[in-house]
């Protein structure tokens, strides 16, 4: 399993599809959160995107493919580069085929918003169909379809292709150097992608600096330069901050214990690892969940 497939695994990085249709007149689509990463696929016609990161709006075309991380400004896509409607009550809500224009967008929600991990990546990514790779291309093509095929399990379906289309634009970012520092930067560098795998593919395993550079084949100095130069930090801290990342997850999408969890991440009290957990996040696990369903409902 290599560090891209382990991180995306542990996260449990779902899409959830939020329209797929056509818009006609003068519509407007407004997808805004802090805690989510938002994708709008454009499936027919073209839409332009409002957003202070751009000098004038920004003009999208069918195939293009515009994703907004959490730490984006306020945007909104629309179908005039001149006019903002002031809300979606002009809009009319067509099947893909009968819209002046088709997108399909949705949202990857992030426990951890604020996390390094996604504040390295730009807050927008735009990725235009004439230079995507032929494998990010194909699913695209093949969302499109099934958007405008309206057939049983359509969602559901769009819903698992998005959950690759995702992967492969980080792929994407990662094979073409399109983000200079952060984990998936550090992804690009076989030695430092090799003890990346081992951490997110296996953080319960107690790792030492010294297994970690044998298993790489780096040395200790050379290791300890290059990951925190890229990373940020240090790989014992950084393995400390990904199980904190997995706990995070857990604690969201499961009841389970504070007592039970600290003992399964391998610590000796629910105190220490308590302490562990606000060091990385700002606060408790229990106020951390606690803030996870207030934002879910």
């Amino acid at each position: 399993m290599d560090a891209l497939t382990a991180l995306a695994n542990g996260l449990n990085l779902r899409a959830k599809l939020t329209f797929a249709g056509g818009a006609c007149g003068e519509w407007v689509m407004d997808h805004n959160s802090d805690r989510s990463i938002w994708f709008h696929l454009i499936a027919k016609g073209e839409g332009f995107v409002h957003s202070p990161a751009f000098a004038e709006p920004l003009r999208l075309e069918e195939g293009d493919l515009m994703l907004f991380l959490p730490q984006a400004a306020q945007h909104y896509i629309s179908y005039s580069p001149i006019h903002a409607p002031r809300d979606g009550s002009t809009t009319r809500i067509t099947a893909l085929a009968d819209g002046d224009a088709a997108l399909v967008c949705g949202e990857i929600r992030l426990q951890t918003p604020q996390s390094p991990l996604w504040r390295t990546l730009p807050a927008e990514i735009v990725l235009r169909r004439q230079v995507v790779t032929n494998d990010l291309h194909r699913l695209v093509v093949m969302v499109i379809e099934e958007a405008g095929a309206e057939r049983f399990g359509s969602e559901a379906v769009i819903e698992r292709l998005c959950d690759g289309f995702f992967i492969l634009v980080l792929r994407h970012l990662i094979e073409t150097g399109a983000v200079s520092k952060g984990v998936f930067s550090a992804m690009g560098d076989r030695r430092l992608a090799t003890v990346l795998r081992l951490i997110h593919g296996e953080p319960w395993t107690d790792w030492s600096i010294g297994e970690l550079c044998a298993r790489a084949g780096i040395s200790k100095s050379a290791l300890a330069e290059r990951f925190s130069a890229e990373v940020g930090m240090a790989p014992i801290e950084y393995l400390t901050h990904w199980r904190m990342q997995i706990a995070a997850r857990t604690l969201s999408e499961t009841g389970i214990t504070v007592d039970r969890l600290a003992e399964r991440c391998g610590y000796e009290s629910a105190a220490s690892f308590s302490r562990a957990f606000k060091r990385t996040f700002g606060q408790s696990p229990a106020a951390f969940r606690k803030t996870q369903a207030e934002g879910a409902a």
